[in-house]
């Protein structure tokens, strides 16, 4: 479309959206949240305020934007330093990547203006510019910089040496990179000299990539590496990350270690080259000195030069094959690559839907044989790499072949189960959801829309001109005009000057049209009168369909009969009026070849007993096609037509009953009805003659020439051989020899095809025939207008399993209390208690009132009488504080004490009021924090008592997987409209009030659908956090809850793995499925998308009261996943950028399906589509999103998949491959072949080394051994009991040892736990020669290391 006419019909995103009503809903919405914060955030402070708690105050600050979460997040490094008011202020002139640049130089100035030295100058503007770069939600600004560095260049010269470390990963390719582009600009601003590096440092790096085993997403060639670590003007460093040492430049200069940094690989593999053309848009802009090398990798990979001449330009879309790599046991492929039967792309956005997830009808869950359900991760062909599966019903469900010969669709999971064991074939998958802006975040080209209901509507919404027009679509119809949405829908902006009601009453004939459902005659009177393409069922799967079958079939159609239909057979689609009949279209067909393996290999000759008619066709003309081959073998040419083409039709006898879709077919080869039989009024078999023979000419033409060129290879490769043996003889080196050879081989000229004219003919010729099949012909033969139903297929295979369970420590913990070994195996507090004292490695600090050591907050030790006894249940209970700070050379405080567990665990009880211990409460082992200072144990023995595991942080969390949904209805999330109300959903989508459970409510941006099967958990954790202000901080409850329905309205803490950032929400209700629904603005805020990922969540109050920064972990990474800052308020300007791509409009207009049969750049027709990035600068970025395709309900699908259900390896293999099996668009074969070589193989190598190479270990002490004691026993000295010197870590007399059983850490059954089902695999699916002798060496291997070659027990048998 040329630019002044989408400039004239732009689309507003607005249009519609009552503004006002929006800005009001959100405003007293953000003003809900703020209040209940602020109660909450009281109520923490006075608990804390107790001093009974690491800090006196509560350790997870509040900031409402950007600016405010990176100045507390990094308010280690920024002290009083305010850096807030200046983002704010540089935000609003410039992208947050400008800002970020701005600022980092600022800080830096500003820090060395006070005073402070370069370094710290310097590192602490890098990390705020860092910090602005991920939005403040990430580690990668606290811990992926261990360090910044000056350092000498060899004439002596400083430079700046950024030290990345592996959490730099967190931050993504393009952060990594603008954080050397802004240390560089630090550099410039404060006037230190450039990196010079030495060619051991450049050759150390090269080698560290060689060396490297761990993903990259771009692995620099040396010759790149080179250019990059010359170039860049700071030294990209970092720490040691792997095991593996370099040798040959192990010891260099500036570089501490001998072992390969992986942040340093990161950085220069997936940033600097990997993002190049990001990082020149910066230095251009900017106007960087010494920057200009980045060029040269920004224009790696651009188009060929512009004299070299293009003269033939595929329209093929090609297949993606990559999400076939690394397929895992248990896990099923649903389609291949491109592949007729697999999941048909269907444009897009479900109510449930966006961020990477994409929506299937319920039914095609449960033809999944219940491996996908709501949150399941899919790895999918297109657009992105993976998606997390969602419901929507407005879309077509899976095609089966039943037994007894029925094709049929299933639209619901009831239609579905009614047939559920009589289904031989799922045929087709159904249609899978996936919107613009998909493609749009992912950088890759549309791809021609399926004519659909969806494209059907648009066209007649802009044909419905006129009151005429509307009355004329009414009586086609048969319909009564006040039975039709009011207005006219076709009227233009320059007619229907109300911009808001000209979108309302094209909405409203938009959703009345898709549900609408025209018999054959309407649907061909329509298409007519308007100019649409007929929608389905009326137009078949007419791609799917070889051409060589096409004169075959017509003639069948020729004898065919038509008959008024009856109440038999199929009921979805709808039936016609009229069924045609093949007569013996099935003659000898038998339902148990569809159980049947596929041969490896087969062509037309090789069909035998074929059912149906006698086939009279040819070789496939270009591709062969065996999935046609073999349904032709399955099924005969009649039926296999028929359901190639996707008619519903059941059988009669030996006849074959087409109910539907069947007069669009006539249409289109040239027939019409007369007398109830076919009349052929087109030589539709001649002009498909006609079209063969020229694809056949076409063949000869390109074989010949491909031949041509494979001989002038051949040449070329003897002439470059000759060259380059004669060059190595003259001693040139391998660069100067690959160069002759080359030169040699270019001397011999490509003449070129015979007959350019015809070659280049040809080549079109077969890719129309690809790209449209027999399409063209049905134009030709037909005066209607004609589009692709199914023009796209999308592979899909099974990822990750949905998730929704407590976040439980391995092992699990109540307490961050730590007792080592003194617990036993399972660590019970009782066991350790039983020994009165233990000894364990904690921090000592020494009590402010009494001065004696101690390693809790409070002093531990008991109060004493006149007499100098203590008093049971009286503590000091005097704060505690560490005399000295810790040495530079430590990382952790700890040292061995003694402490008096019995009496510590009698103190708390009392101080709680409680009579009875709670049953096996489990502690740690260690404690890894900086100070190794212990949690109270009060707060553990509440959560035994609750039941409920704690984190490394202190809270109490429960991870789901992230799904997205933008609108909900009561009735879905099990909480009334009144309760609703409360919460200030007020109105519904349409801006009607809410009175009823069934309305259609928008969700507001930073609102919560848990998972059901959490209720109880938070119910119980909500519990836990009353008790604990009562008895423990002396205050009144919080919850006061005690069921899932008192926590609706609560506030949560959302969280991300990777992020150090929490985000505030609350919880709206409870969903029956294993997901967390929320927005996908929301989830994007905690750097999130809906591609499978999971999240934790945990109640606020009781981050508030138990988190704290004193207990995280002090080695690296400890501060990733942990609410160092809370964000308050959800800005779409400062969220991760793919939630911006979102689509938001309600439809797509006409002009958007035209486009994409172009296969255009989304970016090209942007102003066509109404997406979240277009609304920015008002309400409607976070309220008014629209959806195209509904469901009815958000819950709808398997419970759980069957991944998860299964319970052995063998049984999930099981039923992988024989869904596979069922499966028309898989290949059972391959996909076994996969899982041995990517899965098993592996596995049982693994185990193979991992049994040579294990260790042994104590079962009493659990002390480990690299080989087995000559004793048989455990050798290590015992400790002695807890009386006497042994409270001081004396041991007993020499010669009193452990003495306990050991064993093995690598058992035979876990080496061979995968054989058995990899030979039976290959036994009923086959796989290839070299797999199969794989398997055999590697269990011959299994069998020699566990077996005695030498005693081996033979019978009689074994001479005979």
């Amino acid at each position: 479309m040329p630019d002044d006419i989408r400039g004239k019909f732009d689309l507003n995103p607005t249009d519609g959206l009552d503004l006002a009503r929006l800005e009001t809903e959100m405003s007293n919405y953000q003003q809900w949240l703020d209040e209940r914060t602020d109660d909450a955030y009281r109520i923490a402070e006075i608990a804390r305020s107790k001093n009974l708690d690491y800090k006196p105050f509560v350790e997870i600050p509040r900031a409402a934007d950007l600016a405010g979460r990176t100045e507390k997040l990094l308010v280690e490094y920024l002290g009083e330093y305010e850096v807030a008011d200046d983002i704010r202020k540089t935000l609003t002139m410039h992208d947050r990547e400008t800002t970020s640049m701005i600022m980092a130089q600022s800080v830096a100035r500003g820090f060395r203006e006070q005073g402070h030295d370069l370094v710290t100058a310097i590192d602490v503007g890098l990390r705020v510019g860092l910090a602005i770069l991920t939005e403040a939600v990430l580690v990668a600004p606290l811990e992926g910089i261990s360090e910044v560095r000056l350092l000498n260049n060899v004439d002596g010269s400083q430079f700046v040496s950024v030290h990345f470390a592996g959490p730099i990963r967190a931050a993504g390719g393009t952060a990594q990179a603008l954080a050397v582009l802004i240390a560089d600009m630090i550099r410039v601003e404060l006037n230190i000299g450039k990196y010079q590096p030495t060619t051991p440092e450049v050759e150390r790096v090269k080698e560290e990539f060689a060396l490297y085993r761990g993903n990259l997403q771009y692995r620099p060639t040396p010759e790149e590496v080179d250019e990059i670590v010359r170039a860049c003007p700071v030294m990209i460093n970092g720490e040691s990350t792997e095991r593996i040492e370099c040798a040959g430049y192990g010891d260099v200069r500036n570089i501490d270690e001998g072992r390969i940094r992986g942040g340093v690989l990161l950085v220069i593999g997936e940033g600097m080259c990997l993002k190049a053309p990001k990082i020149r848009k910066h230095t251009e802009r900017m106007k960087t000195p010494g920057w200009d090398f980045i060029s040269k990798f920004a224009e790696k990979g651009d188009s060929k030069g512009i004299d070299e001449e293009i003269t033939f330009k595929s329209r093929m879309i090609e297949p993606i094959t990559k999400f076939m790599n690394d397929i895992i046991a248990g896990r099923p492929v649903f389609g291949s690559p491109q592949e007729p039967g697999g999941f048909r792309l269907r444009y897009g956005r479900a109510r449930p839907s966006g961020l990477a997830a994409a929506s299937v009808n319920p039914a095609c869950m449960v033809a999944m044989d219940d491996f996908i359900t709501i949150g399941t991760q899919m790895k999918i062909e297109r657009p992105g790499k993976a998606c997390a599966i969602t419901p929507s019903d407005d879309t077509d469900g899976p095609w089966v072949v039943l037994n007894d010969g029925r094709f049929t669709r299933c639209d619901t999971i009831e239609e579905f189960n009614q047939v559920r064991n009589e289904i031989g074939t799922v045929w087709d998958n159904g249609e899978i959801v996936i919107g613009y802006g998909e493609f749009l975040e992912n950088n890759k080209h549309l791809v021609p829309a399926g004519y659909s209901v969806d494209w059907w509507a648009s066209d007649l919404i802009e044909e419905l001109s006129s009151p005429e027009l509307v009355q004329q679509f009414c009586n086609i119809m048969d319909l009564p005009q006040e039975n039709c949405p009011p207005g006219v829908p076709g009227l233009t902006k320059e007619q229907f000057s109300d911009t808001n009601l000209r979108f309302a009453v094209r909405l409203r004939w938009q959703r009345f049209l898709t549900k609408l459902t025209p018999n054959w005659q309407q649907a061909r009177a329509i298409a007519e009168k308007f100019k649409t393409s007929l929608p389905p069922p009326h137009n078949p799967w007419f791609l799917d369909l070889p051409i060589e079958w096409v004169p075959q079939l017509i003639e069948l159609l020729a004898d065919a009969t038509i008959e008024t239909g009856n109440s038999d057979g199929v009921s979805t689609p709808k039936r016609e009026s009229m069924s045609l009949r093949i007569k013996n279209g099935v003659a000898g067909w038998n339902p148990e070849v569809m159980s049947e393996m596929p041969p490896t290999e087969l062509n037309v000759n090789q069909l035998k007993q074929v059912p149906g008619p006698a086939l009279s066709i040819e070789d496939f003309i270009f591709d062969h096609n065996f999935s046609a081959l073999w349904t032709l073998q399955q099924h005969g040419i009649a039926k296999g037509s028929a359901l190639i083409l996707g008619l519903a039709h059941y059988h009669d006898g030996d006849d074959l009953v087409i109910t539907s879709g069947w007069s669009a077919l006539m249409e289109g080869l040239g027939f019409s009805i007369e007398d109830g039989k076919p009349l052929m009024i087109a030589d539709s078999k001649r002009i498909f003659r006609e079209r063969i023979e020229r694809l056949k000419a076409a063949k000869t033409i390109l074989e010949r020439e491909e031949h041509r060129l494979e001989e002038l290879e051949k040449e070329r490769a003897i002439q470059r051989i000759s060259a380059e043996t004669s060059a190595r003889q003259m001693g040139k080196s391998i660069a100067e020899t690959d160069k002759i050879g080359q030169a040699a081989a270019a001397n011999i000229i490509d003449e070129g095809p015979e007959d350019a004219e015809k070659f280049l003919s040809s080549q079109v010729d077969r890719d129309d025939h690809r790209v449209d099949g027999i399409l063209p012909m049905i134009k030709k033969i037909s005066k209607l207008r004609w589009h692709h139903s199914a023009p796209v297929r999308i592979g899909c295979r099974m990822g990750r399993p949905e998730k929704s369970a407590p976040r439980i420590m391995n092992p699990m913990a109540h307490t961050l209390f730590p007792i080592e070994l003194n617990g036993g195996n399972q660590r019970l507090l009782s066991n350790a208690a039983e020994k009165q004292n233990i000894r364990v490695q904690l921090g000592l600090r020494t009590c402010i009132d009494c001065g004696k050591k101690s390693p809790m907050l409070s002093c531990h030790h008991r109060k004493t009488n006149q007499y100098g006894e203590t008093i049971v249940g009286e503590k000091c209970n005097g704060r505690t504080e560490f005399n000295k700070e810790l040495d530079a050379n430590r990382r952790r405080r700890g040292e061995i004490t003694t402490v008096p567990i019995a009496s510590m665990i009698e103190d708390a009880m009392i101080n709680l009021g409680l009579e009875r211990v709670p049953n096996n409460i489990k502690c740690m082992k260690k404690i890894a924090s900086k100070n190794q200072t212990p949690e109270a144990l009060e707060k553990g023995i509440l959560r035994a008592k609750y039941e409920i595991p704690v984190f490394r942080d202190g809270t109490v969390r429960f991870d789901m997987s992230d799904v997205p949904v933008t609108h909900f209805k009561p009735k879905e999330i099990e909480v009334s409209w009144k309760r609703l109300v409360n919460l200030g959903y007020t109105h519904d989508y349409l801006g009607h009030e809410l009175t009823s459970d069934d309305q259609l409510l928008e969700l507001y941006p930073q609102d919560f659908i848990v998972a059901k099967n959490a209720s109880d958990y938070f119910v119980r954790t909500a519990q836990f956090i009353d008790e604990l202000l009562s008895r423990y901080y002396g205050l009144e409850p919080y919850y006061n809850v005690s069921s899932a329905d008192d926590l609706v309205g609560h506030l949560i803490c959302a969280l991300a793995p990777h992020t150090s950032g929490g985000v505030l929400s609350r919880i709206i209700g409870w969903t029956d499925c294993s997901g967390g629904y929320a927005h996908p603005l929301f989830h994007a805020s905690k750097r999130r998308n809906c591609d499978g990922d999971e999240d934790a969540i945990m109640l606020l109050m009781d981050g508030l009261l138990n988190f704290s920064r004193e207990i995280l972990p002090a080695n690296r990474g400890g501060q990733m996943d942990a609410p160092l800052v809370l964000t308050t308020r959800l800005n779409p300007t400062e969220v991760d950028k793919e939630a911006l791509n979102v689509d938001s409009g309600w439809y797509y207009e006409r002009d958007f399906y035209e486009a994409t049969l172009d296969c255009p750049h989304p970016k090209t027709i942007a102003s066509r589509v109404d997406f979240v990035e277009r609304r920015l600068e008002s309400v409607a970025a976070v309220r008014g999103y629209g959806f195209t395709h509904d469901c009815d309900s958000i819950s709808a699908g398997p419970a759980l998949s069957a991944y998860k259900t299964l319970d052995t390896m063998i049984d999930k293999m099981n039923g992988q491959l024989d869904l596979g099996h069922r499966l028309r668009a898989v290949d059972v074969r391959k996909v076994a072949s996969s899982v041995i070589r990517s899965h098993f193989l592996p596995d049982l190598r693994g185990n193979l080394n991992a049994f040579a190479r294990q260790k042994v270990r104590c079962l009493k002490c659990g002390h480990s051994y690299r080989r087995m004691p000559i004793a048989g026993k455990c050798i290590q000295q015992s400790k002695a009991n807890n009386a006497g010197f042994g409270s001081l870590g004396i041991s007993k007399s020499i010669g009193d040892l452990c003495n306990g059983n050991l064993a093995l850490t690598v058992s035979e059954g876990a080496v061979r736990k995968y054989i058995k089902v990899t030979q039976h695999v290959m036994e009923k699916y086959g796989v290839d020669t070299y797999t199969k002798q794989n398997v055999q060496w590697l269990a011959s291997s299994a069998d020699s290391l566990f077996q005695n070659d030498r005693a081996r027990q033979m019978s009689l048998s074994d001479f005979l």
